[in-house]
């Protein structure tokens, strides 16, 4: 079988291999679909920061269909369009009692342990989500990045307790920062969400899925840590979703937060300067979020719901044998969303 490896930055090799041997507990699966993801950039161009591995077969979204079950697997048949997890977890530990996501033996399929880039790939069952047999390949490979999106806001929900009359801001227009929106309007039946991103082509899309646009000039305001009357007059939003992983935003986010608002990071940064007085002053809740293991079956059927809609968050589709093409594709904001790689038959 072929498979596409990372070898080193910017050097994807395609190597020949033998299809996986199956174990008991394990299902085979042919790949349709493969997303590319910010981290697959940025693992591609040798700028991942957190652990990883060269060689590597990459991707972690993706898509395909049963070719085998192990005999000890239950509730999958050959033939079962399926996707499956970004993270391996042991499911065992104390943290994943909580959150799956955060692992104490966390490995990130496609990161540090081989990704979906091959023709077929062997999965635990326990990773591995049964998709909805009329949804196209395509649309199964967006389930984790909205799945990311879906941990984000179930872990503000715990918070907020309701998302009703919220006047919530998400800040970036790129997958994630959309798949927000998208759940906000259809699943959550939000009526004030505001979307901004600098890249005029995004807040077109955005405002076309429903998003408020939101004033230049509330980016311009900030906070007077000194006077508490401008903890009022800067504050325009109860939620606030950050997506950028921009420093300049994140700042933006604890100026235009309401007192008693809540912030949802899912964009990362190693190290910013932030006026934390502020997160005092206001009594502002700041949320972590990372992964989507625990939404995929919600998010399957929130595709299944809305097909049409979600499909927006594609952009383009590359054959396999053009991945260097689809990587370049990614480099351009103002097009590019969602790039998926696809096997031909």
């Amino acid at each position: 079988m072929r498979a596409y490896l990372f070898q080193s930055p910017k050097n994807v090799e395609i190597a020949e291999r033998e299809k996986p041997e199956l174990k008991d507990n394990e299902i085979l699966i042919k790949i349709k679909n493969i997303g590319i993801c910010g981290s697959d950039v940025a693992l591609y161009n040798g700028k991942y920061s957190g652990p990883h591995k060269y060689p590597m077969l990459f991707g972690h979204e993706w898509s395909g269909i049963i070719a085998q079950v192990g005999k000890n697997v239950t509730g999958f048949n050959v033939g079962d369009k399926v996707t499956g997890d970004c993270s391996r977890y042991c499911g065992t530990c104390e943290y994943c009692k909580v959150d799956k996501n955060l692992c104490k033996h966390i490995e990130k399929f496609g990161i540090t342990v081989d990704g979906a880039s091959a023709e077929y790939i062997v999965r635990d069952a326990k990773y591995v989500y049964k998709a909805p047999e009329e949804l196209d390949f395509d649309l199964i490979c967006l389930t984790e990045p909205i799945a990311v999106a879906a941990h984000m806001i179930k872990k503000i929900l715990k918070v907020a307790e309701s998302l009703t009359d919220k006047k919530i801001l998400i800040m970036g227009g790129g997958p994630i920062g959309l798949a927000s929106l998208m759940l906000l309007k259809k699943l959550y039946n939000c009526d004030s969400v505001d979307l901004y991103d600098i890249v005029e082509n995004r807040m077109k899309l955005a405002v076309s899925l429903g998003a408020g646009s939101p004033s230049e000039e509330l980016f311009k305001l900030n906070s007077d840590e000194n006077n508490y009357n401008s903890l009022y007059t800067t504050a325009h939003y109860d939620i606030i979703i950050e997506t950028t992983g921009n420093a300049k935003a994140l700042v933006n986010t604890i100026h235009m937060a309401k007192p008693m608002g809540i912030i949802g990071c899912v964009g990362m940064l190693p190290n910013v300067e932030i006026p934390q007085k502020l997160i005092v002053l206001k009594s502002l809740t700041v949320i972590g979020s990372i992964g989507g293991t625990g939404e995929f079956e919600e998010v399957l059927d929130f595709i299944k719901t809305n097909p049409d809609y979600v499909r927006h968050l594609i952009s383009h589709k590359f054959p396999i044998t053009d991945c260097e093409k689809a990587f370049e594709a990614c480099r351009d904001a103002a097009t590019a969303m969602k790039v998926e790689l696809y096997f031909e038959d």
